[in-house]
């Protein structure tokens, strides 16, 4: 099987360092020409790495995209305009998600074992479907104005059992 996917300039660099990496992971071969890649293999692991590069795409590190590799993670995505109005700008959210120093987001991502990526207008989650249920609910609450301690109760009382691979 064959697919194709377009990048951004800011985002292409990133699979061009990591072409040999991806393709030994993911078991397929890329092809880079311009702003254009191209991925052929096998049907499922071309799959997997059409959602690799989604989330290096979405802001994602090398190694968080990897664990798409394993099939009981998922990528979900949540477009902050989405829930713009005047008085929330996607700028507030991202600050409300990011939180000083990048603490609120680490948390998130520690109590609920997810990766979370805030990049441009969007806020990215890896994980599995129930964890990453947990942490959308979170970035929700935040985005609707709810107190950062409550969020943090919130994900304190709906950890998950086991951590991510």
């Amino acid at each position: 099987m064959e697919k194709g996917v377009r990048f951004t300039r800011e985002r292409i660099d990133s699979i061009k360092e990591n072409k040999d990496r991806i393709e030994g992971k993911a078991k397929v071969e890329i092809d880079i020409r311009g702003l254009d890649v191209k991925i052929k293999g096998e049907a499922v692991n071309v799959h997997k790495t059409v959602k690799i590069l989604d989330a290096i795409h979405d802001g994602f590190e090398i190694k968080n995209s990897f664990k798409l590799l394993n099939e009981k993670n998922q990528l979900k995505v949540v477009r902050l305009k989405d829930f713009a109005s005047s008085g929330r700008s996607v700028e507030k959210m991202k600050g409300r998600i990011i939180g000083r120093g990048g603490r609120t987001k680490e948390l998130i991502e520690e109590l609920s074992n997810v990766s979370v990526s805030v990049h441009e207008d969007r806020v990215s989650f890896i994980g599995k479907p129930e964890e990453v249920s947990i942490a959308k609910k979170a970035v929700g609450m935040l985005i609707n104005g709810k107190p950062h301690g409550r969020v943090y109760r919130y994900l304190e009382q709906n950890q998950p059992n086991e951590r991510m691979i």
